[in-house]
Parts: C-alpha cells; structure tokens; sequence
C-alpha cells in the first residue's frame, strides 16, 4: 500500500500540471498517503470548458451508432482495471472492498445500459400526410458540467458521462476531493475511445466550481450533491438559462404499519440504513414505529446491526466501514452526543475490529437511537451517517403527516405485511421514490424505474429513457409539402 497515485488533469485529452496538489488520505487509515490530484483553477475550468466546446462541433454529428460502439467500448476497458479501480476507492473513500467493487460494476453496468437505450430513444419520430410532414429530432445541448460526490463517485459519475456522451454532448467533470483517484483513472482510460475534448476532467474548489457554472459555453449542469449547493449551482445556472439535472439530499423516511412483523422486518430495513456505513443519499434517515411496537421493534434493530463488525474496509472481516471525511465524522459524531445529553435513548452496537486503529481511522459504530421526539435535530436532519433516528406514532395519520413535514422528498419506504396496504399508502408520500417492504431496486426496478426526488431534494430524473432524455433537446421540424410547389 505504498505506491502514491498521482494524477493531473486531463483537458482536451492531455494531463495538465497545477503549481498546487492535493493530499488524499485513507479514511480507515489517516497516516496513509493514497495519492495526490493536481488543484485545478479558474484558468483551467474555462480551458476544458473551451476544449470540451470545440469536440462537441463535431462530436454532435457522429452517427448514434459510433457513438453506441465508442461508449461500449470504453465501458470494456474500465472493466479490465475494476479490480485496481475497487481497492484504489477503499482507500481514498473507506468503504468496504464489496461497496466499492459494486460501485465500480455499477458505473460499468450505467455505461452499457445507455448504450443499449439510446438505440431506439434517438431514432427521430416522423409524421406525415398529404400536406406536411413533422420529423421531431433529439439533439445534443452542448457541454455538460458534471459535478460529483465522493460516496458513490463511479456510479454517479459514470451515470452523468454516458448519457451526455451517448446522446452527443461533451463533458468537464468536476470529481470530490474526498474522493478522486479512482473515478479519474477510470475517465483517463475512457477518454482514449472519444474525440479529443469529448472527456476533461478538472480538480479543484470553489473557484473552479464558480467557472463551470457560470461559463456561458456550458449548457447543462448535472450535480449531486447537498441542498444548500445545489442552491447555488441552480442559481449560478440562471444567469445564463442553463438546463439543470439536480440530485440533492434527502431525508428518506421509513413507516413501519402496525402489522409488520419486527423480527422479519429488521433484517431488511437495516439493509436500507446503513449502506456504506449510513452515507447514501437514499438511505432510510429516519423511522417511525407504531407507539406499542417500539420495545419489540427496537430490540430486534438493535440486535441485527450489533452483529457488525466494524473495521478497515480491505479487511475481509469487516462488514462496517468508516466514514470518508473528518468533517462529516464530526458532524455525525456531534448529533449522538446532543441526542444523549437531551435524554434519549442511544445504542452504539457492533464489535470493533482493531481498536488500536481507531484513532488513525474515521469509525464510528453502528448507533440506534430512540425516546426522540419529531422535531429533534437528529430527525430533521439529514445525518448522511451511522446513526438513526426510531420515532413512535400512534396513527397512519400522523405517520405520514411527520414523514411529509420537511424540505426533502427523495426516497421513502414502507414496511407491512398487506402489500395492497402499502400500495395504498405509496400515494400520499412525498417522494420521487417509495418502495414497498424494502429499501433498495429489484431487477426490475433496476430496469424501469426513474430516480430522483422531489421538493428541495432535486430536479429532473436519472436511469431509463426518462433520465436519458434529461441530456437531449427536442427540435420540431415541420416541412409544407403544397406552398412552395411549383404550379403545374
């Protein structure tokens, strides 16, 4: 683990040097260098937003079915390097080395399904009669701005790049500083198999995320990210009538009904609250018991997820990993200890792995909490962390009207054992997503459902032809058959 990566950016397919480069650290293991990213500034934002602007001229006119063929094969290459890509991301991210290789597979596995999508979804639409003849086209916008987290940097990432470069825009992407490496490697590779420019990417903070916003070459924006940025990035944008796709925080509730069985249902629901140790933007953040179920429902929570075993995320035993980034540990951190001194019930579960390590590492047990109430700091918020919030309703009413009261509106869930019951229910939610007696896609939903929130947790939608139709404009043509024809 002594090999540091480093790495420049990469505009108009060249590596571009900085005077200044940033230290990434492992989150399981402070004192150890991951590798170093060139800091980007203002000046090279604008430079791969220019390069990004000249490829798309002549990128927007490839055949679909070039472009098919070049993202497919991009999506080949990345998977030769998963392997190197999951282990590079357990160590500048923290999560556990099956987390990260299913982040990687998920990238790979968006890439391919555009592809597959954007056979049928571009082919033009044609109507015609004696008189005219409408043709409705899909066309590219020009370069989109891709700005990524660090908690699912190759999924989310490769969710932006494939259906802006599938449908014929070009792409600066802007990856988090808390995790860079890997998803950048990935891009360097893909960028071989596009046009020069087709693929930038630049590092960097406030200045270079200021640029891209606001640059008047960018057409669309794709951000991930929390609230109170994606307020700025959406203001930022109006300056110049920027599209926008927007994935913004959540604070994803789950209702538990009072004929759930809580010794069936635990297993499941914590599945929904602790992936990638609870810092997931649809993970449950929140979960409201029926008042007589709350000692039962409890005590089975807090028994499945005392079976974790918290520790490094390279370390086969570990089935808890730390969290990314000390300011986030610290946050999290803070929310348990004011929910303890105002008197609520707080159980921190799960074995720690390597105590000697926990000081050199962002870990945080597992922590169930309860005897809250619905306005409490730790329930409106949205933690993006380890701990959970168990709040007692007494009524359906009143279940839903506290799942409602707040800004957010990305996911929710519902657990009984009446699916028509759930059904039911689903529609008074206000979410862009509610499952039903789970907390995660089916394979069917992995094929068919969109994904985004509503309220302040974001705008417009990702996966399926709906999110592939957020990167395209639709031009009408119409063609007069009779105005113009010359008299007989």
């Amino acid at each position: 683990m002594s090999n540091v990566i480093k790495l420049d950016m990469l505009i108009n397919n060249s590596s571009v040097r900085s005077s200044d480069y940033l230290k990434v650290y492992d989150p399981g293991r402070l004192s150890e260098l991951v590798g170093e990213v060139a800091v980007g500034t203002a000046r090279h934002a604008d430079e791969a937003v220019v390069a990004a602007h000249a490829a798309f001229q002549s990128w927007r006119n490839a055949p679909v079915s070039e472009r098919i063929e070049r993202l497919m094969a991009a999506a080949d290459a990345v998977e030769h390097i998963s392997d190197q890509l999951s282990t590079t991301l357990v160590r500048e991210q923290g999560m556990l080395l099956r987390e990260t290789q299913r982040d990687v597979n998920n990238g790979i596995k968006s890439l391919r399904e555009v592809a597959e999508l954007a056979k049928g979804f571009l082919t033009p639409e044609q109507f015609e009669d004696d008189d005219s003849l409408v043709r409705v086209e899909k066309v590219p916008r020009g370069v989109v701005a891709a700005i990524v987290p660090w908690n699912a940097p190759m999924g989310l990432t490769m969710g932006k790049v494939g259906p802006a470069l599938v449908t014929g825009n070009t792409v600066v992407v802007k990856p988090s500083s808390f995790a860079p490496l890997a998803v950048s490697q990935a891009l360097k590779v893909m960028s071989t198999f596009f046009p020069p420019g087709a693929i930038n990417v630049v590092y960097g903070e406030t200045d270079v995320a200021t640029t891209l916003t606001h640059h008047p070459q960018v057409r669309q924006i794709s951000f991930t990210g929390g609230t109170t940025t994606g307020r700025a990035v959406m203001a930022a944008a109006a300056q110049s009538i920027k599209n926008l796709n927007l994935e913004l925080g959540g604070n994803d509730p789950a209702i538990i009904l009072d004929d759930a069985d809580p010794a069936l249902v635990a297993p499941e629901l914590i599945k929904g609250i602790f992936p990638r140790s609870g810092q997931v933007c649809y993970a449950i953040k929140r979960v409201y018991v029926p008042t007589a179920m709350m000692p039962a429902f409890f005590e089975s929570l807090c028994a499945v997820a005392d079976r974790y075993q918290v520790g490094y995320g390279l370390d086969p035993r570990s089935t808890f990993a730390p969290m990314n980034n000390r300011g986030q540990y610290d946050f999290v951190r803070g929310l348990i200890e004011r929910s303890r001194k105002a008197g609520a019930t707080v159980s921190e579960l799960g074995a720690k792995l390597e105590p000697g390590e926990w000081d050199n590492g962002l870990y945080v047990l597992p922590t169930i909490i309860k005897d809250l109430s619905p306005t409490d700091e730790l329930v409106i918020s949205e933690q993006f962390g380890p701990v959970v919030p168990l709040v007692a309703y007494d009524s359906e009413e009143q279940a839903l009207n506290m799942a409602n009261n707040t800004e957010y509106g990305l996911a929710s869930s519902i657990w009984t054992s009446d699916p028509d019951r759930g059904l039911r229910m689903s529609g008074r939610i206000e979410a862009g997503v509610t499952f039903i007696n789970s907390h995660a896609r089916t394979a069917l939903g992995e094929r068919h459902m969109p994904f985004g929130g509503v309220k302040q947790s974001g705008i417009g939608r990702v996966r399926t032809s709906v999110g592939l139709a957020e990167y395209i404009e639709y031009h009408a043509v119409s063609l007069n058959k009779t105005s113009c024809r010359a008299a007989v």
